[in-house]
């Protein structure tokens, strides 16, 4: 191998000075697996999605229990990337819902003493009504119901010039049906 040297040392990787400090620690070759063991220990717990008690336990204003009253809780899209929406609060306030704040559960989503509306993760913790929410419901199961009996009518109906189609069969309950062991 034609080379040129260094006039300091002929091979780098060996002839290295004492003095030398690497850039980096050196690494653990192996490093334990995050269980989530230890991070139960720490506090700095991540939401698992698939264990409901974690969920309740982070995002349930009353902790899974029943609210006092006729009170409807729901998270709403509050900001995307820090940007706001008004438009679509504009839209909630139109439906009834109103902003939850701080004060109304001291310590369970900030320390106590914080005030303003409870965000989340750009989700704003919104109340209404029960009522309202029952009413909403329903209206939406009408317009469902609605969509089925329109597109039902169309199917039953045949274009000018073709035969009359098969009146199609309707079922609006189910039956039980027999699985054999």
């Amino acid at each position: 191998m034609n080379r040129i040297p260094t006039p300091t040392r002929e091979n780098p990787r060996t002839d290295m000075p004492e003095e030398f400090e690497p850039l980096h620690p050196v690494r653990d070759a192996i490093r334990p697996i995050d269980d989530g063991r230890e991070r139960l220990r720490t506090g700095n717990v991540n939401v698992n999605p698939f264990e409901i008690g974690d969920i309740v336990r982070a995002y349930a204003p009353t902790g899974g229990k029943r609210p006092e009253g006729e009170i409807d809780f729901n998270w709403k899209r509050h900001d995307v990337y820090g940007k706001e929406d008004y438009a679509e609060m504009q839209d909630y306030v139109q439906q009834g819902w109103r902003p939850v704040t701080y004060e109304m559960f001291p310590g369970r989503f900030a320390p106590p003493g914080t005030t303003g509306s409870v965000i989340v993760r750009g989700m704003i913790l919104m109340e209404r009504p029960m009522r309202l929410t029952i009413e909403a419901r329903q209206e939406e199961l009408e317009a469902a119901n609605r969509a089925m009996r329109v597109h039902q009518k169309s199917m039953a109906e045949a274009p000018e010039g073709q035969a009359p189609r098969m009146a199609p069969v309707m079922r609006t309950t189910r039956e039980a049906i027999e699985i054999p062991d």
